[in-house]
């Protein structure tokens, strides 16, 4: 597949930066492995299928490589890059816009297959029992044709049989033979979570929380922690077009033996978060409207009053009490950028993939 000229410019920026590194340091990537560092997709521009996916080592001595799949098979994924799932040795790149998962080796990003059957705006994936499932829009203004496409991971072949859910399915987890499903809404809003019970005949129970639920992870106590953003219900402009008027946003806790939550704090009228991180005790979200990152202990009941500057972003994670983020840019390069949890500095910067949006430890 032919480079377009505007990849092939940034292609050659980032080459230019990672140039600059030390010239004696030992790089991992040039062996072709991929791992003890951090991936990064990155959608591209709608409609330009041009997606990709960055690196960087663990130690944060070097500047991003970019653009490493087509690197390695000298050729472009071809879409846009909702998400990226991780078996113990491949990589389920999900690519939205042409309804197609690229399989490829988890440490060498060397492609092995592709699926492009069975998929209809496909989101995210979970693993569970040699399977994998993928959630799927399909069409984003019919309410009543989202589903879980159903993956035989030993073949990397889709299975006929699918799992129909209400609308607007988005982030799955899986655990302890069940799959817990957010519905943020696709082009509408939704406000439920699903449990799929794989060990019972895939049946699925309900549980009710506030609009748009979205990032979802178990926390030490066996609680799913699940943020619901709020439904959007005006926006400001350009750049990054923030919600200015939104319905209540919260974080909850559920807990998974009864389904019942446990506890819900909820944001101010109009005041809202978008991502959601979890590590060790400590939750991790983002107010677009201050443009900071706060943290609370998972005991918490209340939200943080002072937060970290991080600028407007489209990701984010926390690993070894580093903050990394992605800004939102969709007209250059984003940018990573890792800060110092504990003296709320920044020590890492490099620019990363168009409309970078997901970080992966790898």
């Amino acid at each position: 597949m032919t480079i377009t000229k505007s990849i092939f410019k940034l292609f050659i920026f980032s080459l230019v930066f990672t140039s600059c590194s030390e010239k004696n340091e030992v790089i991992p990537e040039l062996s072709g492995r991929y791992n003890n560092g951090i991936i990064i997709s990155a959608e591209g521009n709608f409609g330009n299928k041009d997606g990709s996916i960055s690196y960087v080592n663990e130690n944060l001595n070097r500047l991003a490589t970019n653009f490493i799949y087509t690197g390695v098979n000298d050729a472009q994924l071809g879409g846009l890059v909702q998400s990226i799932s991780f078996s113990d040795t491949e990589a389920y790149i999900i690519l939205n816009d042409v309804n197609t998962i690229v399989v490829a080796d988890r440490y060498t990003f060397e492609k092995k297959t592709e699926i492009k059957t069975g998929l209809k705006n496909p989101r995210y994936m979970a693993i569970a029992n040699g399977k994998g499932y993928v959630t799927n829009w399909g069409s984003g203004s019919d309410t009543s044709d989202d589903y879980l496409a159903v993956i035989d991971l030993k073949t990397n072949t889709m299975e006929a049989v699918t799992i129909p859910l209400d609308n607007g399915v988005e982030r799955i987890l899986a655990k302890n033979s069940k799959l817990y499903v957010s519905h943020k809404g696709a082009f509408s809003s939704n406000n439920i979570i699903s449990v799929v019970d794989l060990s019972a005949n895939n049946t699925v129970k309900k549980i009710t929380v506030k609009d748009n639920p979205d990032e979802m992870f178990f926390d030490a106590s066996g609680n799913l922690i699940v943020l619901s953003e709020g439904k959007p219900l005006s926006y400001g402009g350009a750049p990054d077009y923030p919600v200015l008027t939104s319905t209540t946003s919260s974080i909850l806790f559920i807990n998974l033996v009864n389904n019942t939550i446990n506890k819900e704090i909820t944001f101010k009228e109009n005041e809202r978060a978008s991502q959601l991180s979890y590590v060790d005790g400590k939750v991790y979200y983002y107010m677009g409207a201050e443009k900071k990152v706060f943290v609370i202990n998972e005991s918490d009941t209340t939200l943080a009053t002072e937060g970290i500057s991080t600028g407007s972003i489209y990701g984010m994670a926390v690993k070894d009490n580093n903050l990394f983020t992605v800004s939102y840019n969709f007209t250059a390069l984003s940018k990573l950028t890792v800060t110092d949890l504990s003296t709320k500095t920044v020590k890492y910067t490099a620019p990363v993939g168009l409309g970078a949006s997901k970080i992966y430890f790898n």
